[in-house]
């Protein structure tokens, strides 16, 4: 009878060990899970401020958005519900006091957020077991309601020039001697992020966007110009030293080149 019990209780202690790994798998497949839906565009939603945005790209580990007046961008370090973020830095605009109170409280909460979780649609930003700031996932059909949007971004010196188009969820890359651009589809996820970046930008002020460097007016460098048109009308920046454009639209000019160089590698 003692030797029955032993072989029940072992195997008792088998099954829980087993049940106990399969658990433990599956908390696994859960964090691996969360971490690749940590990508894309988030509207925050517990401020006092609307259209706030945060935008992950996972595959340079870099952070934007609008964070009540002005743009942000930095990066972000992720291990598994571990989230770090670090040199944030802002463009420099002066709005009121409210929106500048709302921005202050976003950019330090994320300063602070040492993890997170994803529950449906919703991250929550986290400093030990306190919630600093939640936001909702961006549907790619709320972020694209504009389409009527072309975005143009070009360089030329006096021997090459080149071309990038995005509009109707399409890019097209065209260099000086190219006789047709190399045209490719924009994906939904990249097309989400731009309009997300378009919509922060206030368009009237792109055309007095001051460059941070003007080698290009003396010694030859590349010179670039940047270009939305919205609605039939075109809002373009004054010409800047290509590769360093003005901060306010820095991050929209290099998504807008790493959509086109993978649409080069593509072709």
């Amino acid at each position: 009878m003692k030797t029955i019990t032993m072989l029940l209780f072992a195997i008792i202690l088998n099954a829980c060990g087993a049940s106990n790994k399969a658990t433990t798998n599956l908390v696994d497949s859960d964090t691996n899970k969360t971490q690749q839906t940590l990508n894309g565009t988030f509207n925050v939603i517990n401020t006092n401020s609307k259209n706030l945005t945060i935008t992950f790209d996972e595959t340079t580990n870099r952070v934007s958005g609008f964070s009540g007046c002005n743009n942000f961008f930095g990066n972000y370090t992720l291990n598994k519900n571990s989230l770090v973020f670090s040199g944030l830095g802002l463009t420099r605009k002066m709005c009121e006091e409210q929106n500048n109170l709302a921005e202050q409280q976003m950019i330090t909460a994320l300063n602070e957020t040492t993890s997170f979780e994803i529950k449906d649609n919703k991250i929550i930003f986290k400093k030990a077991e306190k919630e600093l700031l939640s936001a909702i996932k961006n549907t790619d059909a709320k972020i694209m309601q504009d389409h009527n949007i072309s975005i143009e971004y070009s360089t030329s010196t006096r021997a090459a020039s080149k071309k990038i188009t995005l509009e109707d969820k399409t890019v097209s890359v065209q260099n000086r001697n190219d006789n047709t651009p190399k045209t490719t589809n924009c994906s939904n996820e990249n097309w989400a992020k731009v309009m997300a970046m378009v919509s922060n930008l206030n368009l009237k002020t792109l055309t007095t966007l001051e460059p941070p460097s003007k080698a290009h007016q003396y010694d030859g460098a590349p010179l670039a110009y940047f270009s939305i048109t919205k609605d039939g009308e075109t809002y373009k920046t004054p010409a800047f030293d290509a590769g360093k454009p003005n901060k306010e639209i820095e991050p929209l000019v290099s998504m807008l080149i790493n959509i086109a160089k993978s649409t080069t590698e593509k072709n």
